[in-house]
């Protein structure tokens, strides 16, 4: 199947540059989720090899509360609207690609109820919290004798913690199921990059670009650590329960930080200096994205090309 997209337009039919639009994506199962300026869709190849694309339209905390939308509280406010379509397209992407029954003349299931949808995002924050947060500050507090000085001490803690972080990814890319999900991820950043570079949206073409990017959520998490280490330095040594109160406390802060940094990132990534500066998550995302093939970058233009409203 051949497919090619013409530049966005806006309200006036006039076509707007890609570098003037930011679109963003996620890999789910057997799809492909992107976010456009307006919409969000979400592509699933179906075990059939027919293609399932349904398209939501965009109602973000910042439209809602257009007061909060400034530093810092933007950045938790795109986290939150991230969290809550990527659980969802989660969700209708396993549902989809393991064709669960649905009525006579009904499409897929929706997915996740309610209550349900609320525990999956309470037990992603548990997961982060507790793996990346509390744990390793748990296993610094048993070193504290040897490590007398504070600033040592909170670079062992942040170097645990990056370490947790790489070793979970490593062990995730082990997985048959979550290395597919991987390609789809590389399938995603070929196809951002094709769209920002104003190439066709053709699996051909996009499959010349790197499957590493900027604006990616490894990147980001890598970030969070790296500025908690800074932050947390600050703190000092107090007793563990207050040291793990107060890590948990300023999460949402580093977090908006961190948004800020790959946001300014995103804007000046052909900079030599901010490419420098960025490349440890970018060699990261070698561990979370893999090379897809033509039906994968097929799926994630469908999906890109349905966000935009083509």
């Amino acid at each position: 199947m051949t497919r090619s997209s013409p530049p966005a337009t806006d309200a006036r039919g006039e076509p707007d540059s890609p570098d003037e639009i930011q679109v963003g994506g996620q890999a789910v199962i057997e799809g492909v989720v992107m976010r456009g300026p307006k919409k969000w869709a979400l592509a699933v190849r179906r075990p059939s090899g027919e293609m399932f694309i349904t398209v939501n339209p965009i109602n973000t905390l910042a439209q809602r509360y257009p007061r909060l939308n400034r530093f810092p509280l933007r950045g938790i406010l795109v986290l939150v609207d991230s969290l809550v379509i990527g659980i969802k397209s989660l969700s209708l992407s396993a549902s989809v690609s393991l064709e669960e029954p649905a009525g006579e003349g009904e499409g897929p299931g929706e997915g996740l109820s309610s209550w349900e949808f609320a525990i999956a995002i309470l037990l992603a924050l548990v997961l982060f919290l507790g793996l990346f947060i509390v744990a390793p500050t748990v296993i610094a507090k048993s070193l504290d004798r040897f490590l007398p000085n504070t600033i040592l001490y909170n670079l062992v803690e942040g170097g645990l913690r990056i370490t947790i972080f790489i070793a979970y990814l490593a062990a995730m890319s082990l997985l048959p199921d979550i290395r597919r999900v991987f390609e789809y991820h590389g399938a995603e950043h070929k196809v951002v990059h094709a769209y920002e570079a104003g190439d066709p949206l053709t699996p051909e073409s996009a499959e010349k670009f790197s499957a590493a990017h900027m604006r990616c959520g490894t990147t980001f998490v890598l970030v969070v650590l790296v500025i908690s280490v800074l932050i947390f330095s600050l703190f000092g040594r107090p007793a563990l329960w207050l040291r793990i109160v107060e890590r948990l406390a300023i999460i949402p802060l580093v977090a908006a930080i961190s948004y800020e940094i790959i946001k300014m990132a995103g804007k000046h990534e052909n900079s030599l200096v901010v490419r420098v500066i960025m490349a440890p998550g970018l060699w990261l995302q070698r561990l979370t994205t893999r090379k897809p093939d033509t039906e994968q970058l097929e799926v994630a233009i469908d999906a890109l090309t349905a966000a935009m409203g083509k």
